[in-house]
């Protein structure tokens, strides 16, 4: 099938010029593991920049680097997910160690961090696996700051796996790290 002319943008016209020659570049996003302290209960979790194993490609005085990310976005990992509750932290529980999700932490089945567009996108795909709800995580996903998520453990976290996880301040995402 042929395109008509009238479908494509004449040379210099604003229509031609928003299409890049060439294909943005792969860079590194974010990536979190769960930490081998484990918090009081089993039916908790904590990950973090410090989990194991920690990441490969970039990382940051041996643990994640949430400024310009620390795993190639050509790696394929699952999406860390949150469906936010009201769900107060358990008695004697550490919020300073990381922050408190007030909710549950879940993950995709794993995608290639380029598949990965915009926190819009990784947030689809967790409600779309996960239920309604659930949103991809960040790095400020937890009640307080510090590079730690905790919350109740949900459907698809396992032990020596690392998770995209998106960071809303710096250029550490696979849609804008840009290399």
């Amino acid at each position: 099938m042929s395109r008509s002319p009238a479908n494509v943008a004449a040379p210099g016209t604003p229509a031609a010029e928003s299409q890049p020659d060439t294909p943005r570049p792969i860079g590194h996003g974010l990536s979190f593991a769960v930490m081998a302290d484990a918090p009081v209960a089993p039916e908790l979790v904590r990950l973090g920049c410090q989990g194991e194993p920690p990441p490969q490609d970039r990382p940051r005085r041996g643990a994640c680097d949430p400024i310009q990310g620390d795993t190639s976005c050509r790696t394929v990992l699952p999406v860390l997910c949150v469906r936010a509750g009201d769900v107060p932290a358990p008695a004697g529980f550490d919020v300073g160690r990381g922050g408190w999700a007030g909710g549950a932490l879940g993950a995709t089945q794993p995608v290639m961090g380029a598949v990965i567009e915009s926190e819009a996108i990784g947030s689809a795909r967790c409600e779309k696996e996960l239920g309604a709800g659930w949103r991809m995580a960040g790095l400020s996903a937890g009640s307080s700051s510090g590079w730690a998520i905790q919350g109740q453990r949900g459907p698809g976290l396992t032990a020596h796996t690392r998770y995209w996880v998106h960071v809303a301040d710096q250029k550490a995402n696979c849609w804008d790290s840009g290399g």
